[in-house]
């Protein structure tokens, strides 16, 4: 089974259940082990082996926060995928499942669409306050001097219609990549 990378459609569905599953192991391995620990050790809980099995309370705390971070959030519906990639235009980019974490938030955006001069998303939830979306990515771009101006949409029909009317302006490879790879480096 293919892995679904960061902003590709699916990955908030195989992120949920990946981290669950993490988290369940960890937690299977860690009691195994401090009981293992207590059956070598005439029922002693004072033994090496319970240090071992604390220490994997760390990696599962870990995945059940990202989990819980991603909880609210879900992947598109695939009748959606369809449509936003039917309008993308020709030379654009796009995202999908695209969560990010500032200092104050978690903020997520089912897609996004990356033109020649736009950076275009449709909010995830109607909870989204895209203003905060906007704000934070604009000035995140600013800082790493990547031009672009962010839209934020809520509405499908108004975000499907400034896909389809949007610039087909290019950037250069260059300018492609680095724009894309930092928008990666801001996903959960």
């Amino acid at each position: 089974m293919k892995k679904v990378e960061r902003c590709e459609y699916g990955h908030i569905r195989a992120q949920k259940n990946s981290n669950l599953r993490g988290a369940l192991l960890m937690i299977a391995v860690g009691v195994a082990i401090f009981i293992a620990g207590l059956c070598l050790n005439k029922f002693e809980s004072r033994n090496i082996f319970t240090v071992f099995a604390v220490l994997f309370v760390l990696p599962m705390a870990r995945y059940l926060c990202t989990w819980f971070v991603m909880l609210p959030y879900h992947t598109p519906e695939s009748e959606l995928y369809d449509r936003v990639k039917a309008v993308v235009p020709e030379g654009s980019i796009l995202l999908s499942d695209y969560l990010f974490t500032s200092g104050e938030r978690a903020m997520g955006m089912s897609f996004v669409v990356l033109t020649g001069h736009k950076v275009i998303g449709l909010a995830a939830r109607d909870k989204e306050k895209t203003e905060k979306i906007t704000e934070y990515l604009s000035q995140e771009l600013k800082k790493r001097g990547i031009p672009g101006k962010v839209i934020v949409y809520k509405e499908e029909e108004r975000f499907l219609s400034e896909v389809k009317n949007a610039d087909t302006a290019t950037r250069t490879e260059e300018e492609w990549t680095e724009l894309t790879d930092f928008l990666r480096s801001l996903a959960v």
